[in-house]
């Protein structure tokens, strides 16, 4: 979008990432157009701290913001979401605490 090209689903893409950022880093998120092995790519500006799981993080927005193939975008989708499924199935202490904090943000909405 930011170079004019047509889009279709990209706008929504673009905005679970800026989401994310937000919801990761508490700004708003600004992106960088570096060289790539493919010609360029994009990726938020704003490194990521070491007790975020990175690896994890990078390919989501690798992947949500540099995607031209409409026929893939799903099928990237589907992955992303197994990846994050697979990460917080590997530590059944992650659930809880996942568990934990929905209930804390559920009794703070209920109470306003």
């Amino acid at each position: 979008m930011q170079e004019n090209k047509p889009w279709k689903y990209q706008v929504d893409t673009y905005g679970l990432c800026v989401i994310v950022h937000l919801m990761l880093h508490n700004t708003y998120m600004e992106i960088d157009k570096t060289p790539s092995l493919s010609g360029y790519s994009y990726q938020p500006k704003s490194p990521f701290k070491r007790y975020q799981k990175v690896d994890l993080w990078k390919k989501l927005f690798t992947d949500l913001l540099n995607n031209d193939n409409d026929e893939e975008h799903l099928k990237i989708l589907g992955n992303l979401r197994k990846s994050f499924e697979d990460y917080m199935c590997s530590n059944p202490h992650l659930i809880k605490q996942l568990k934990q904090s929905l209930t804390k943000q559920r009794i703070s909405m209920c109470s306003s």
